[in-house]
């Protein structure tokens, strides 16, 4: 399904959470796509949003919109709040 989605309201109204990873060094960060789509606006596309990584400060970041699956037992994962600066 996540090739369909294009952007961040399109991912918003299926709930799904966003996944960011820094390419140099993978670390990677979880951000729920409702609330990326308030600060950075509806029609923004995954390609047009920049991060930057907090280990190794690069701007270079894989942005990947997915479904969390809710039913299942899994590790722990921490989810972001995005802050406009």
């Amino acid at each position: 399904m996540t090739r369909n989605i294009k952007t961040l309201g399109q991912a918003a109204r299926h709930c799904m959470l966003v996944r960011v990873t820094c390419r140099k060094c993978e670390k990677v960060g979880f951000f729920v796509a409702s609330d990326l789509a308030n600060v950075n606006g509806h029609g923004r596309s995954f390609k047009s949003l920049k991060f930057r990584c907090r280990e190794c400060d690069v701007v270079d970041c894989e942005v990947v919109p997915f479904e969390d699956d809710r039913d299942r037992v899994h590790k722990k994962r921490t989810v972001w709040r995005p802050v406009q600066m």
